[in-house]
């Protein structure tokens, strides 16, 4: 058989009721007691009034006592009144029983002959009666006269008089179950709190993933409750949190991976054309060199020339690429002012664009400073301008900022061109990626200038897009951040 398994806000309410049951008892003990004593203390004083008024009226002879004895008005019916002197000789007894043994020995007339009051109370049997009732005595001393009164326990005067008021019984076991009440909705609240972080204990244990929904008692106890489980999801939050850029991390160096493993390839791919070309033109040249015409010679020269710088210009596009993903950290910044960039690489380009029948609007203010890398920058500009002058068909490009705020530049690059197929947009950065790839290739292009571009300007804290312009031609949009 299982053990019944209690509650701890049971067990808690079982002993407070308990402890107030406890309580209660000894309250009940001590105000019984309490209101005993009060009685005797108020029979002592009335009989200690009649004490005083029986000395009174004795004056060495008893017939003043018994008329003033007749006179008594109270609801006692078996006084004992006595006066004897201090050799204990009896002067007056109106019972009419001799005492035994000696007054001055009782424990009341005692209390008298010491006390500073010259009264005396005690409750005893009397020695006088062989019975078993009991005495209310009281003695008092004047002079070398001593008064004792007495009174029947079991009188029904005295019985009336000495009734206790149990009033306050009610009100006790009222204030009794009020606490017992409270007891019981306070446990129940601690109660609540606790079973919520035993249930809060046991699904941590089990690693179950815990959200702070339940709302735990206003009180120190829920308050301490609540901020343990808070300080559990949060930590919880924080390992998912943590997992989750683990996971994301894992899932960029796959993809980094993957993208080095596509490099990789298209490098391979694209390194093999212009070698080959190169091997297939030197071959040639070396074995046909006799038989080859100054012209032909020359024509083959320029090949390799051609596939050369080719080669050269993709070996800087992919090591420069490889620096802004790997070695950002490393790239030097300094306060540039991009006009300043912009004309330099427009000026170099300028013979270029000539041949190609294209000429430069240019509407960017005289101071555009901002914190960055030259040669990067030198390169975007450089990659997006020269890409309209070969690629465009058009006869202008336009440079203009067409917004600026605390933070940035928006530059817009474009020309007036045909534009490109709308199914190439979302490509036109990726790596190796070409519209025309023979068009490309004859021109020298390498097919990631526009994925440095990309990068470069997310090095520098913004971001390019391209768009076909409705009036005509290609528009990159350029975003720049100021303070990186």
């Amino acid at each position: 058989m299982r053990p019944i398994k209690i509650r701890y806000s049971t067990k808690l309410f079982v002993m407070i009721v308990a402890i107030l049951t406890l309580c209660e008892l000894a309250f009940l003990a001590f105000q019984f007691n309490r209101e005993q004593r009060y009685r005797e203390e108020l029979l002592n004083a009335q009989l200690t009034i009649l004490n005083y008024q029986l000395l009174d009226h004795y004056d060495g002879g008893i017939v003043n006592v018994e008329l003033w004895e007749r006179t008594i008005d109270l609801p006692i019916q078996e006084l004992q009144l006595a006066i004897f002197d201090k050799d204990g000789n009896v002067l007056y007894d109106n019972s009419g029983i001799e005492m035994q043994g000696n007054p001055l020995d009782r424990e009341e007339i005692r209390m008298a002959e010491e006390s500073e009051t010259h009264r005396g109370f005690s409750v005893h049997n009397n020695d006088d009666v062989d019975d078993d009732d009991f005495y209310y005595y009281a003695a008092l001393k004047e002079g070398d006269l001593f008064a004792r009164t007495g009174a029947l326990g079991h009188d029904v005067g005295i019985s009336e008089f000495m009734q206790i008021d149990r009033s306050f019984i009610w009100y006790a076991l009222l204030i009794y179950v009020i606490l017992i009440a409270i007891s019981w909705y306070t446990t129940s609240r601690i109660g609540s709190t606790i079973k919520r972080l035993s249930e809060f204990a046991q699904s941590a244990e089990k690693g179950e993933e815990i959200y702070d929904t339940k709302v735990f008692p206003r009180n120190e106890l829920g308050m301490i409750a609540h901020n343990i489980v808070l300080i559990y999801v949060r930590w919880q939050r924080t390992l998912a949190e943590r997992d989750r850029q683990a996971a994301l991390a894992r899932k960029e160096e796959e993809e980094k991976a993957k993208l080095k493993r596509e490099l990789t390839n298209n490098i391979n791919h694209e390194l093999k054309t212009p070698v080959s070309a190169i091997s297939l033109e030197l071959e040639t040249i070396l074995t046909h060199r006799d038989k080859l015409s100054d012209a032909q010679l020359n024509m083959l020269l320029s090949r390799c020339k051609a596939n050369s710088d080719r080669l050269l210009n993709m070996i800087k596009d992919i090591l420069a690429l490889n620096r802004l993903e790997e070695g950002a950290e490393n790239i030097q910044r300094e306060l540039l002012s991009l006009r300043d960039i912009v004309d330099d690489v427009t000026d170099n380009l300028l013979p270029k664009a000539e041949d190609a029948g294209i000429g430069f609007e240019i509407d960017l203010p005289e101071t555009m400073m901002m914190l960055g890398n030259g040669p990067l920058l030198e390169s975007v500009f450089n990659n997006l301008i020269n890409n309209a002058i070969l690629y465009s068909g058009g006869s202008t490009v336009s440079i203009f900022l067409q917004q600026e705020d605390e933070k940035s530049y928006r530059i817009i690059i474009g020309d007036d061109g045909t534009g490109i197929p709308e199914e190439h947009l979302e490509h036109i950065f990726d790596r190796f990626y070409r519209i025309e790839s023979g068009r490309s290739r004859k021109k020298g292009g390498s097919g990631i200038g526009l994925a440095i571009v990309k990068s470069a300007a997310q090095f520098h804290g913004g971001d390019i897009t391209v768009r076909n312009n409705p009036a005509g031609g290609l528009e990159f949009t350029l975003t720049l951040s100021k303070s990186m």
